[in-house]
This record gives structure tokens, sequence and C-alpha cells, in this order.
């Protein structure tokens, strides 16, 4: 079985459960923003799906090259002024911020994959890992209905996760 270990993709974040939100250094930082957010994200509810690619050598039961079906999580929206803060999966926070349609962020979370045996999201420890947004690659454009764009993620290895985010 092919699977992507959420805990081992970043070995400087130790364990990974918690009984409140989770919050992973990556690279990323959030800029300086005098631009009016393009909308008003707050209280809001989005769900991801997309894939990521293997970029290099770390990640167990991956190549370099390998493209896999991420399993969607939850994504709840807070927001004041051109701050957001994301709660992933009711466990990752991921903090962001909104200049005009650009949405930076900075943190990381569980990233679950498609279990190659079965075909489908079976959403087990072994069929995920924790990943940390990296700089050069931390943001989505943001329309009413949809965000997307391609996160740098680095955990036991350094991945692309093209993304797209849509309301719920």
């Amino acid at each position: 079985m092919r699977t992507l270990l959420v805990c081992s993709l970043l070995p400087l974040l130790g364990a990974c459960s918690s009984e409140e939100e989770r919050f992973l250094q990556g690279t990323a930082t959030l800029p300086s923003c005098g631009d009016a957010p393009v909308t008003d994200l707050d209280g809001s509810h989005w769900y991801d799906n997309g894939t990521i690619t293997i970029l290099d050598a770390g990640c167990p039961g991956t190549a370099v090259g390998d493209a896999l079906t991420v399993c969607g999580l939850d994504w709840i929206f807070s927001q004041a002024g051109n701050d957001v803060q994301i709660t992933v999966d009711g466990e990752y926070r991921i903090e962001g911020r909104l200049c005009a349609e650009k949405l930076h962020l900075r943190g990381g979370w569980w990233l679950p994959v498609v279990d190659s045996d079965t075909g489908g999201c079976t959403y087990e420890e072994d069929s995920a890992e924790e990943v940390a947004i990296q700089a050069g690659g931390n943001v989505l454009t943001v329309t009413a209905q949809e965000m997307s764009g391609t996160l740098s993620v680095a955990g036991s290895c350094n991945a692309s996760y093209a993304v797209t985010l849509r309301r719920k």
C-alpha cells in the first residue's frame, strides 16, 4: 500500500494529535496589506480538493514525480479586516491575509490522500501526513465561490499541492 504519512513529512513537528488547534510553522510569511479584501470570508465553510505532486525523496511509499489525489477536508474561516484564521479538519490553524483577491497563507494541516489499495478516502492515519506551507507557494486566488492555486508544502519531503477550495 502506497501511503503518504503526514507525521513523517515534518519530523520537526512532533506528534500528530492534540485536543486544541495546532499551528504548524512553515517558511511562508504574511505580507503587509493595504488593499481591501475582495470578499468577506467570516463564518464561511469551504472544502478542498486537488493533487499533491512529490518533488523530492523522503516521503515513505512515494517517488519523485508521483501525483496523489488529496482527500478533502473542511476549512472554516473567520476574518477581521484583512486577517483570516482558518480551522482545518477541526484540528489545525492556518493564518492568512486577504489582500484584494490574493489570500496569503501560513501554517499547516493534516493532508490525507486517496488510499491506493481501496481507491478511496479512508482517512486513516497512514493515508495522511502533516504538512506546512512554504514560502514561494502560499497564495490562493479568491472568488466568491472558489479559491485556487498551487501551495508549496513540506514534511518529510517537499511537494506542491494544486488545490481548489469550494464554498459549501
